[in-house]
């Protein structure tokens, strides 16, 4: 957890996870709703169900697209004009809990739209590619692919090119009308930079362009007639430490410029006639 370490007192401390999980299910009643702010990861390192969840970070949107969940620090700012964890200490977990709740109630007092982005302003491809009718396949990152499997898009994780590659060409067969596949190479050499000359003079560089370029051939001569290919390398790094003075249009527009920077990267498109 944030702000825990063995400076501040946990050298000393004898309980293990069993413990933990055992004193959570003891105090945590069946019919209670569990509320906070990015559960799965808490859930899944505490290997812990419950059928009760209401989790900050879904049911409210950052405003930066469907595969960006809000932070809590960035939620509080905007709904509830609060400032939190804010100390060089770390976070307050109790600071964070009753934060989590004041937006709940502030959900349950506006209703279910509130804070959410507009379905209208939803610019995903796969809505857009399912609004003219037409089946596909997205491989990318699990994350990702969760936002597009709707529809007639139907979407299949993949964390490697390997994985991707192998995945994609089995699917061929299928015949859908468009493919998108994510690969990850030059997005690998992207975020080991710290500057744009690192990037640039960067060894790997020249042999991920020669895969990508080798892959999209050989997707390519597999392709059926009439079908839509869309490979994407993936983004950049941010390489500038971002300055916040607090105040929401600075916010937006840090915001703006941080998602303008890392969203650069090569997609290539081709519809095989």
């Amino acid at each position: 957890s944030s702000g825990i370490n063995a400076e501040y007192g946990l050298a000393p401390i004898t309980t293990t996870l069993s413990d933990v999980v055992k004193h959570i299910n003891n105090i945590l009643p069946t019919q209670a709703i569990f509320v906070g702010h990015s559960l799965e990861n808490d859930l899944k390192c505490l290997k812990l169900y419950h059928n009760k969840v209401i989790d900050t970070a879904t049911i409210y949107s950052s405003g930066k697209g469907a595969s960006f969940k809000p932070g809590l620090r960035f939620l509080a700012m905007r709904h509830l004009k609060a400032k939190i964890q804010d100390s060089a200490n770390g976070h307050d977990p109790s600071e964070d809990a009753m934060t989590c709740m004041r937006l709940v109630k502030l959900k349950v007092k506006k209703g279910p739209k509130f804070g959410m982005t507009p379905s209208g302003t939803d610019n995903s491809l796969s809505v857009y590619l399912t609004k003219q009718s037409k089946t596909g396949v997205f491989i990318d990152k699990p994350i990702i692919a969760q936002q597009h499997c709707r529809g007639l898009a139907q979407a299949l994780p993949a964390g490697t090119d390997q994985i991707g590659m192998e995945l994609l060409l089995r699917r061929l067969s299928a015949k859908s009308e468009f493919y998108w596949l994510h690969l990850y190479k030059l997005e690998q050499i992207y975020r080991s930079c710290t500057t744009i000359h690192d990037m640039i003079n960067n060894p790997d560089l020249i042999p991920a362009l020669t895969y990508i370029d080798e892959s999209i051939k050989s997707i390519y001569a597999h392709l059926p007639a009439d079908t839509l290919l869309m490979v994407y390398s993936g983004c950049s790094g941010y390489w500038k430490k971002p300055q916040f003075n607090g105040s929401d249009d600075a916010l937006k527009k840090l915001m703006h410029n941080i998602v303008a920077q890392v969203r650069r990267g090569l997609l290539f498109i081709k519809v095989k006639n």
